[in-house]
């Protein structure tokens, strides 16, 4: 397998995918990624600061997001780093939710899933 294979960066970590989920398609500074994954799980789950800033410094390091040379948009407060995935941490991503789904499967199987007795 090679370092674009997907596959070689399974598993991600919790807040590695949280990340990609925060994400998605737009560019975000590390605040707003706060906020839409918060908004997006409704309030289930979060990414803290420290773990959000090193987080980020790993996933440029391995290509999974990038930073942005200015911000996405004009307005945009010029001071926050924003980042973006790149088309390797979207593949990333996809692999990691196929690789979830197997496991949810697996645990309905074994009668393991929510609401399962």
């Amino acid at each position: 397998m090679s370092r674009t294979d997907p596959e070689t960066f399974l598993p991600l970590t919790t807040p590695e995918y949280h990340v990609l989920l925060a994400l998605g398609d737009q560019a975000l500074h590390g605040y707003g990624m706060m906020q839409a994954l918060e908004a997006k799980t409704g309030g289930r789950d979060a990414l803290l600061p420290g773990t959000l800033y090193t987080t980020l410094a790993r996933m440029v390091g391995r290509g999974l997001i990038e930073e942005l040379s200015e911000p996405p948009e004009p307005g945009a407060d010029a001071r926050r780093r924003y980042y973006r995935v790149t088309r390797l941490g979207r593949a990333v991503a996809r692999a990691e939710t196929a690789r979830l789904s197997r496991l949810v499967r697996l645990a309905e199987s074994e009668k393991l899933a929510p609401g399962m007795s």
